[in-house]
């Protein structure tokens, strides 16, 4: 005769092995019961992903002792594992759509203004939804009156250029009507993790350096004049390098970007306070070797919002997108291209002078030395 019970409604129950805590459901202390269920649906781009963990507190703060879903790509995975705050993290493929359909929310956020994931969130059993969703004739609509303004700025070149001067944290924020209180970006690590870090660490600054600038050099490919050209990365170092002789270059990207880095560092072969890191080892190993700089130095794409999360002191330039939808929360300086096209969020452009162009390199050598102050 069966004697054993479970608790499967606590937050740690599969069904399928033991919980983390691998005791008997009867009597356990860790026992959790949530009070709702809570899905989340930001699949891309990875820095939006990213940015979209400052939803999770003000959820914890409205609906206490929730559990928390999070639905995204593959991709994005590595930049959401270990959250504290996300109970279950499932990516979206041909095996967990039958999954996703089975299970049941009392409150689905729809983060993502997209086909894809408006037809996700349509999909998705939920008594509430808010965010962004999307009509039978696959046009992206607001589920909800907070998300209108949110939905507006999207389709008012005018308004979101210009008029708008909300960060975009806060307008997610706001679109998912939750209480807005500068909520940081949530990244972080396994034990096994800082100790990698601790290493990577020590091999920076091995030589005697004082101290590490992280350069991302990459950047979207959806987005390419979000990056200095080659000629242009190797004068910013340089000019790093007469400035502060004693802090060391950190080249940092993925593996789009090995070509590039391997042309800059042949620019500086025999110095060693240019340093190449690797750009196959994966996104997750990426964030390591950034969380081992000091300053990091970034156009406005993936790995800036990796610095803001990493609470880095940052140098940040502006061409094509827009600055005051980046929250820096007083840890960096935003530098804006010299051009009066900017922003335009082109991903083509016929201008003879690019924005690239047009960040003199004695403002970037300015903006470093005022961040490094801000180290002591």
């Amino acid at each position: 005769m069966r004697t054993k019970k479970y608790h499967t409604d606590c937050r740690y129950f599969t069904g399928y092995k033991p919980c983390s805590f691998k005791r008997a459901c009867e009597g356990c202390s860790h026992y959790s019961r949530p009070s709702s269920r809570i899905a989340i649906v930001s699949l891309e781009a990875l820095g939006a992903v990213l940015r979209s963990t400052v939803l999770l507190r003000p959820l914890k703060t409205a609906y206490p002792n929730c559990h928390i879903t999070w639905i995204t790509l593959p991709s994005a995975a590595a930049l959401l594992e270990n959250n504290p705050l996300i109970d279950r993290l499932l990516t979206v493929s041909d095996k967990t759509l039958s999954a996703l359909m089975h299970l049941k929310f009392d409150l689905c956020l729809g983060v993502d203004k997209s086909t894809e994931a408006g037809a996700l969130v349509e999909k998705i059993t939920a008594s509430e939804k808010r965010g962004f969703g999307l009509t039978d004739a696959g046009a992206i609509r607001p589920l909800n009156s907070e998300a209108l303004e949110l939905f507006d700025i999207g389709l008012d070149d005018e308004f979101k250029f210009f008029r708008n001067q909300k960060p975009e944290t806060k307008l997610i924020t706001d679109a998912m009507a939750l209480p807005y209180s500068r909520d940081e970006y949530i990244l972080e690590f396994t034990a096994a993790e800082k100790i990698r870090i601790e290493q990577i660490r020590a091999d920076l600054i091995a030589g005697g350096a004082t101290g590490v600038i992280g350069y991302n050099t990459g950047c979207s490919v959806l987005y390419s004049y979000k990056k200095f050209t080659v000629p242009r990365a190797i004068e910013t170092i340089r000019a790093w390098r007469k400035a502060f002789p004693d802090w060391k270059v950190a080249l940092l990207g993925g593996r789009e970007d090995a070509e590039r880095q391997q042309e800059m560092k042949a620019a500086f072969a025999d110095d060693d306070f240019v340093v190449n890191t690797p750009t196959t080892g994966g996104l997750r190993n990426g964030v390591l070797w950034m969380a081992g700089t000091d300053v990091v130095f970034s156009g406005c794409s993936l790995g800036l919002h990796i610095a803001i999360a990493l609470k880095k002191q940052v140098v940040c330039w502006f061409g094509v997108s827009c600055a005051q939808e980046i929250e820096l929360y007083e840890r960096g300086v935003k530098l804006l291209a010299d051009v009066t096209c900017s922003p335009c969020w082109k991903k083509s452009c016929d201008q003879t002078v690019k924005c690239y162009d047009q960040v003199p390199v004695d403002k970037i050598v300015d903006a470093t030395k005022k961040v490094m102050c801000s180290l002591k």
